[in-house]
């Protein structure tokens, strides 16, 4: 098992790391590939406001001092009772159970604090350690979802895997 990590909420000061994990060409993750550091940080100015909005909870992964990855809920806003669950690390520090304990603190978070009954995980099929981190969670299979994600890297629908952990 890897050091034990912190969680902290994202920092405008994270985008030069996260850029870097984020274009790491070994890295695949739906959505999240900043074009430049500039981008990064527009995203991680909408955070406080997400929060507030009860819309996304996003958060940087810390290994001593090292900021080594991130991670997330967002809400669905039609149904509230259901969040999904994001998670990325930098290469450097794949398989040490670094997203694991991330996923741990998220589920924490969604079905304590924020109430959820229903924490879902989607990732590309391909992606075995994802899939990995989902089911040492307890997570549950529940299908393929077919085009339901944007590749904007692919500029194509790519299906995923659905895993879900119900309250």
């Amino acid at each position: 098992m890897a050091t034990k990590i912190k969680v902290r909420p994202q920092k405008v000061s994270d985008a030069k790391s996260f850029f870097e994990i984020l274009n790491n060409d070994n890295f695949r993750y739906f959505g999240a590939r900043p074009k430049t550091i500039k981008e990064e940080i527009a995203f991680l100015k909408k955070n406080p406001r997400w929060r507030k909005q009860n819309f996304a909870y996003n958060f940087s992964i810390l290994l001593g001092k090292e900021l080594v990855g991130g991670c997330g809920i967002h809400i669905n806003q039609h149904r509230l009772h259901i969040g999904e669950i994001g998670y990325f690390v930098d290469e450097s520090y794949w398989g040490k159970g670094i997203a694991t304990q991330a996923v741990s603190f998220l589920e924490t978070l969604g079905f304590g604090k924020l109430k959820l009954k229903r924490i879902e995980i989607l990732m590309e099929p391909k992606n075995k350690a994802s899939e990995k981190v989902a089911v040492k969670n307890g997570y549950k299979k529940e299908g393929l979802m077919k085009k339901v994600v944007f590749s904007k890297r692919a500029k194509d629908y790519r299906d995923c895997y659905l895993y879900a952990k119900v309250k």
